[in-house]
């Protein structure tokens, strides 16, 4: 693993844990046993390190909303993308409970979120059709209704681990298994019978 590859998962873990106001480059390195220098050497500051997770994450997506080219998809690959969701949120926690903050503080990380959301929208209609195509899911209605029904996806993904600590509940396996039975709750009408 390189270096820079060690700064992000290090700081990942310190940003998960104790937020980014928290967590400064000098914790990071001091975390990794390398000086700030060295760090610096990588990312000029914290908010290149804020900014490098963020396109982590765009990957993860990326990586996780692709379906398989060689095979019609199935009930299965929905039910793994609802899933990932999730586990990719929980694993990103800081960006989650911090989401509008460094939104605001960074203008060319809300540029990058608001064209990867937007991109994400018409992935989403792309993903329904095929769905749609495979017999996984009956069509939601016109255009109109798939972009409700994926505002409500998109919602749920980005703020049902947020919620579940504003309650005060520490978030883990079964929080995660609620999102992912809600995320199911709100695609259950659309769903048909597994082809076979």
């Amino acid at each position: 693993m390189s270096t820079a590859e060690r700064i992000l998962d290090t700081a990942l873990r310190l940003f998960n844990e104790a937020g980014t106001a928290a967590v400064s480059t000098n914790h990071i390195a001091n975390a990794l046993g390398i000086s700030p220098g060295n760090l610096y050497y990588h990312f000029r500051n914290k908010e290149a390190i804020i900014r490098a997770l963020f396109e982590q994450l765009f990957a993860r997506w990326d990586a996780a909303y692709n379906l398989p080219s060689q095979s019609t998809p199935s009930l299965a690959d929905l039910q793994g993308m609802v899933r990932i969701t999730f586990t990719t949120s929980w694993e990103y926690r800081f960006i989650y409970r911090e989401l509008i903050a460094l939104l605001r503080r960074d203008a060319h990380l809300q540029q990058r979120w608001t064209a990867v959301r937007e991109r994400g929208f018409t992935d989403f209609r792309q993903l329904i059709s095929s769905f749609v195509a495979a017999g996984v899911l009956r069509t939601p209605g016109d255009a109109a209704a798939v972009t409700r029904l994926a505002e409500v996806c998109w919602l749920i993904a980005e703020f049902w681990l947020a919620s579940v600590e504003v309650r005060g509940e520490t978030v883990g396996p079964a929080q995660i298994e609620q999102g992912v039975t809600l995320m199911q709750h709100v695609l259950s009408p659309y769903m048909l019978a597994p082809p076979g």
